[in-house]
This record gives C-alpha cells, sequence and structure tokens, in this order.
C-alpha cells in the first residue's frame, strides 16, 4: 500500500519550484491540532526554497477564533490559510460570516497580513460576499462546468444561445469555447474586485455590500437579543 504522505513529499521536492505556492497534505480525520502539525512536518521536507506554503484545513466544527488560535499556536509562519467552501458553512451568509470573524481574529493576532485560500468556490456570484468578508484567493471546477454570464453560474447548456451553429456543431471546439469565455468573465470579475479595493468604489457590488451589512446588523441584533434573554433568565433563578 502506498504511503500517500510519503507520495506527497516526494511529488513536491520533484515537482514544486522556487516561487510556487505548495498546498498541504490534509487529513480531515484528524483532529485541528494533529492537522496542523502533520502539514508543517510534511512542508519541512520539502527541499525547495522559497516556496509559499498554503495551510488547507479543514476545521471539523471549531469556530473561527479557535482556528485562529490553533493557527497562531502550531504555525505562526504560515503564508496562506487554506479552507474549502464546504467547511466553512451553507448558505452563503453563514460562510461569509465564519470568514469575517476569522480575518478580524487572524489580524488581531497577526503582524501581518494572512491571506484566506477558499478551495472549492467559483461561483461568480458567492466569490465577491466571501471576498467582501476577508478572503482572498478562490479556485474550483465550476468554469469548466457551468456557463458564467453577467456575475451568474448557468448550466454548460445554456451557452448553446450564445455561440454559433458552427462552433456547436464541433463538440471540442464548442467546448474551448465555453471554457476561454468563462476565463474571461473570471478575469472580468478579477479586475472589478481590484479597482473596488484600489479605489473604494464598491459600487459594482452594491448588492452584495448591502447584504453583508444586512445580516451584520440582523446577527447583532439576534445576539444582543439572546443576552438578553439570558439575563432575563439569569435574573429570575437569583428572584426565586
Amino acid at each position: 500500500m502506498v504511503d500517500t504522505e510519503e507520495l506527497y513529499v516526494e511529488c513536491a521536492n520533484n515537482i514544486v519550484h522556487e516561487g510556487d505556492v505548495l498546498v498541504a497534505y490534509d487529513d480531515r480525520s484528524l483532529g485541528l491540532v494533529d492537522q496542523i502539525r502533520q502539514s508543517q512536518a510534511a512542508f519541512a521536507r520539502i527541499g525547495v526554497q522559497h516556496i509559499r506554503r498554503d495551510l488547507l484545513l479543514h476545521p471539523n466544527g471549531m469556530a473561527p477564533d479557535g482556528l485562529a488560535e490553533a493557527i497562531a499556536d502550531g504555525a505562526p509562519d504560515i503564508d496562506i490559510i487554506g479552507l474549502t467552501e464546504k467547511d466553512i458553512g451553507y448558505p452563503w451568509f453563514i460562510a461569509a460570516s465564519y470568514i469575517a470573524q476569522l480575518r478580524t481574529k487572524l489580524d488581531a493576532l497577526f503582524e501581518r497580513y494572512i491571506p484566506i485560500h477558499i478551495f472549492g468556490c467559483f461561483d461568480p456570484l458567492t466569490i465577491p460576499y466571501l471576498f467582501f468578508s476577508g478572503a482572498d484567493i478562490f479556485d474550483g471546477l465550476a468554469w469548466m462546468r457551468h456557463y458564467f454570464h453577467d456575475g451568474h453560474a448557468f448550466y454548460g447548456k445554456e451557452f448553446e444561445h450564445s455561440t454559433s451553429p458552427e462552433t456547436l456543431l464541433e463538440p471540442a471546439r464548442a467546448m474551448r469555447s465555453l471554457l476561454a469565455h468563462n476565463v474571461e468573465e473570471l478575469k472580468c470579475l478579477r479586475a472589478d474586485l481590484r479597482y473596488a479595493v484600489l479605489t473604494h468604489d464598491v459600487s459594482q457590488f452594491e448588492r452584495c455590500v448591502e447584504d453583508l451589512k444586512a445580516f451584520e446588523v440582523a446577527t447583532s441584533s439576534q445576539h444582543a437579543a439572546s443576552r438578553k434573554d439570558t439575563r432575563c433568565t439569569t435574573g429570575e433563578k437569583d428572584g426565586r
């Protein structure tokens, strides 16, 4: 039986070059501290210098503050923190809240900025929500499975109505055309996000920003109500 961790180390030493980003060997069956320890040990066995280490972790229910503290304790010199979209919650506002809390805690614990990488998230509608919550890097396979248009992801079949019949009659050509189109859509999204950051002009993402603010207000109100209920309940118990 092949030891997958040994295979990971061997492949990394043979394939990775200076300047590359190397994603950690991950194992979601381990506890968070053991995941960090295992990844750090594997990174230490990579002989290539000047690479950026992407620590892919599975929180397994760990709250954002606890995750950030575990990283600060076990991997204070890490370059990038990776999480899967599935691990940070569903629907979008749960994921956005998790990232926002994690970003706040990381910024408080570290004296440098640590990018957050979301694996499996390449939906052009979801990316801005997580980006404005504090995530930085996104990747996934949605661009190979769907048709991106005007900030949304549609079934690939919808592309048939946006391309020529001649192209559609050649499946390989049609697929190349679809993928090229999606890449251009993602490039435009990246440019728009960069513009928003550099100019502080978020007008192109007005709905996204408003949704995030609305959820933040709703969450704050809910927490305040919960604290009030707790105080009332405690008071009732004390008064008995």
